[in-house]
Formats: C-alpha cells, sequence, structure tokens
C-alpha cells in the first residue's frame, strides 16, 4: 500500500484518540462540578465532627462500650460538637432522640463509603453508627452546574460533539494537505494549455514524500517531454524547410537557365531530375521517420535469423564499397533469430553500414563483428568501426539528431541516415551507441535483445 494509505490510517486513529480524550476530560469535569455525594437539598451531618467520629471510633473499639458512652457525655457537657451513636434498632447509645432523616442521611453516606464521615464500631455484639448531626439543617452548596437535561445526557453529547469537532479538524487538515498540491497541479495543467511547456511543479512539492509528490515529478517528466518533442518537431520543420529550400533555389536557378540558353536544356533537365530525386529522398526518409516516430509501422513482427540478414547487408555494402576500394570485414559467433519488423531492421543497419563507407578513405578497412553479448545471451550486439575522420567529442551525443552532419564540408547527405537507425533500434527494445576509436575513426554499437 502507499504513503497516502498510513496517512489516512493514522489520521483516522488520531481523530479517535483526540475524541476519547477529549470526551474523557469533559465526563471527568462533569463528575468533578457534580452536587454532593447524596444528591439532596440540605446537608443534615456536620462535617467538623470528623475528628471526633475518629476518636469516638477509636475509644469504642479500644476500651468498649461504657468507654464510649462516657466520651459522648462528656462531649455534650462540654458543649462540644454532639455525637451520637445509634443501633439497628434506631436507639441512640445515651438515649436521646435522633433526627431520621438525619440519621437515613448518615448511612447513605456510610454506604457510599464515607468513613471518614461516618464511622460504624460492632460492641458486645451490636453494631453502633457512630455520626455528628447538625443542629439546624442547611442548605448544601449547589453545584455548579445546575443540574439539567444537558447534564444528564453530557456523556452522550460528548461523545457526539467530540467526535464532530475532532472529525471536522481532522478533516480540515488532510483536505489542505491534498488540496494544496492538486490545486498547484490544475495550475500548472492550465499554464501548459496555454502554451507554456516550461512549467514545473517538483519544487513546490519537494518536501512531500508518498504518490501525490511522484505525480508531479510525472507531470514534470511528462512536460519536459512535450517541451523536448515540440521543440524536436520545431526544429525538424525548421531543418526541412532547409533542406528543402537549397534544391528549390537549384530548381529555380535551372529553370531560369534553361530559359536563357535553349542550347543547355539537356544539362539543365539532368539537374532538375538529380534535385527531384533528392527531394524525393528527403521526402521518403521524412515519411519514414515519421512513421516509426508514431508508431505506424505497416511491416508485423516475424521471426528473423539476424545472421542472415546481415549477410545480405553485407554483400549489398561489399558492392557500394568496392567503387572507394573499402573492404569490409565480417565475422559472427554463431546463428541467432529475434522477433522483429525486417525491413526496419534491415535500414537500420544498412544506414550504420553505408556512413562508414561514405567516411572512409580509399584503401580503407570497415570490420563488421556480429554475436551474443554476455554470459546471459539475452543480447544481440553489431559492431560496425570504421578508419574514417570520426566525430568531436562533444558532437557525439548529436550524431542521431536529424539533419546533423559531423563534417560540415560534406553536403552529399540528407542527415537522417543515423536518426532512422536509431528510432528502428529503439523501436526493438534496442539501443545503438557511437564512440570514437583510440586509433582513429567511428565505432557504432548496435544492442538488441532477443
Amino acid at each position: 500500500m502507499g504513503r497516502l494509505f498510513w496517512k489516512f490510517f493514522f489520521s483516522f486513529w488520531l481523530t479517535l484518540l483526540a475524541a476519547a480524550i477529549s470526551t474523557g476530560s469533559f465526563v471527568w469535569l462533569k463528575h468533578a462540578t457534580d452536587d454532593d455525594p447524596l444528591s439532596r437539598e440540605e446537608r443534615l451531618i456536620d462535617f467538623r465532627g470528623i475528628p471526633y467520629v475518629q476518636v469516638a471510633a477509636d475509644i469504642g473499639r479500644s476500651q468498649g462500650v461504657n468507654a464510649l458512652a462516657s466520651f459522648l457525655k462528656q462531649t455534650q457537657q462540654d458543649g462540644l460538637i454532639p455525637l451520637l451513636a445509634v443501633n439497628i434498632d434506631n436507639e441512640d447509645l445515651l438515649g436521646r432522640p435522633i433526627d431520621m432523616s438525619a440519621l437515613s442521611q448518615a448511612r447513605q453516606l456510610l454506604a457510599k463509603g464515607k468513613d471518614r464521615i461516618i464511622d460504624q464500631v460492632r460492641l458486645d455484639g451490636e453494631n453502633w453508627l457512630l455520626y455528628a448531626p447538625l443542629a439546624e439543617p442547611e442548605k448544601a452548596p449547589g453545584p455548579l452546574f445546575k443540574k439539567s437535561w444537558v447534564l444528564k445526557h453530557l456523556p452522550l453529547l460528548l461523545i457526539i460533539s467530540s467526535a464532530v469537532i475532532a472529525s471536522l479538524l481532522f478533516s480540515a487538515l488532510l483536505a489542505w494537505y491534498f488540496t494544496r498540491p492538486i490545486s498547484s497541479l490544475k495550475r500548472a495543467f492550465q499554464s501548459v494549455a496555454d502554451g507554456n511547456l516550461d512549467t514545473r511543479v517538483g519544487a513546490g512539492m519537494k518536501n512531500r514524500r508518498d504518490e501525490l509528490a511522484e505525480l508531479g515529478q510525472n507531470f514534470d517528466f511528462m512536460t519536459s517531454q512535450i517541451s523536448s518533442l515540440v521543440n524536436g518537431q520545431r526544429q525538424l520543420l525548421h531543418d526541412v524547410s532547409h533542406e528543402l529550400r537549397s534544391p528549390l533555389a537549384r530548381m529555380q536557378a535551372a529553370i531560369g537557365i534553361a530559359q536563357q540558353q535553349p542550347e543547355k536544356v539537356t544539362t539543365t533537365l539532368s539537374r532538375l531530375e538529380k534535385e527531384a530525386q533528392r527531394m524525393s529522398e528527403l521526402v521518403g526518409e521524412l515519411l519514414l521517420l515519421s512513421r516509426m516516430e508514431t508508431g505506424v509501422i505497416q511491416n508485423q513482427p516475424t521471426e528473423i535469423d539476424i545472421h542472415l540478414l546481415l549477410d545480405e547487408i553485407i554483400a549489398d555494402a561489399r558492392f557500394e564499397a568496392e567503387a572507394k576500394s573499402v573492404q569490409i570485414r565480417y565475422q559472427h559467433n554463431g546463428p541467432a533469430n529475434l522477433h522483429g519488423q525486417q525491413e526496419l531492421l534491415h535500414r537500420a543497419i544498412e544506414n550504420v553500414l553505408r556512413n562508414a563507407i561514405k567516411f572512409s578513405d580509399a584503401g580503407g578497412h570497415i570490420s563488421v563483428i556480429a554475436g551474443l553479448a554476455g554470459s546471459s545471451n539475452k543480447h544481440f550486439e553489431i559492431t560496425i568501426e570504421d578508419e574514417g575522420p570520426g566525430v568531436n567529442d562533444t558532437d557525439l551525443d548529436k550524431l542521431f539528431r536529424p539533419f546533423f552532419r559531423g563534417d560540415p564540408q560534406r553536403r552529399d547527405g540528407i542527415g537522417l541516415g543515423l536518426t532512422i537507425a536509431q528510432r528502428a533500434v529503439a523501436a526493438h527494445g534496442g539501443q545503438i551507441e557511437a564512440e570514437n576509436r583510440p586509433e582513429g575513426g567511428l565505432r557504432l554499437c548496435i544492442k538488441l535483445p532477443l
């Protein structure tokens, strides 16, 4: 699962934790501010008698019922807070009158565990309840909040309100967290739609580590690729216009000469035919390049015997090379088959080999080595080396660009041969690389997956 899942997961549990903490806090506050334990309007027990109750209980437990009775008489005679000791039959130890309401309240306090306020001792097999009644009942201090329907249903209301508040808070945070990069992407898409292909969003998401950041990176890659393709198309259009301008200019000049000098019509027609042939080749090369870039190839993939294909290409190339006294040396290390489009591979290898012949001097040699590459035998490699002038190291990465010519003095080519070769190899999942040989000349290596 992605990082967004864990962010949703932790946000959900943080919401529950916040709701639980807030609910517990409000419930505690409700109990802390509630009224006295008896929930009564009047208080009938004198809490000031707590020390006397404790002393009387200790005397009764240690010295017996007579000592307890003497202590009760003494407190009454001294005008201290009066204490009562009442048995289960509601009789006072000293026979004094008893307020039943106060006695009932004392027993309730004892049942609630308020043994510091009320105490009970067992003497001679009988339980005696010790407490200090108020001479006059007084109003108990009211609760901090008046008892109402709201307080009665406070736990349920707190749970609901806490959950809603926590959910709203974290929902707002999540919405802000996710809509901010989405808004940035929305503006970026609009900018690209307006023609600004230099728009990038990666800088604004550099601190994120989730799928949205990856989406931003993919957007930047997409825009860079689109920008590269558009710029390439613009450059290609410029180069095509330049390449077509020269033969058209020469054709116009030849027509002008034919009109002014009728005796040169034959020569002029020959020149026009040459220029028309050149333009036809250029349009054919451009059409093939366009089809490969758009993936529109007429031939269906077939099983190809690569060495049989190389034998055919080299046989044709040797016929062309003999005219320049150039020798082609060919060696391979065994049969190999691959799945692809034979016409495209034929065109790619032939273009590379013809380019080597073109730049080789008379008496030069061209080496073609073909065979399986590496120990895994998953790739087939074709290396073509010539003894020509090579190219500048800074121009090696430009060799496969349309209309690039390594030697500006030579204008006998269109400049699309290696571009078509590179596109054809890439269409088969392979790659083509170029490098200068230390001893001089150029080495091109074609790697094709089997």
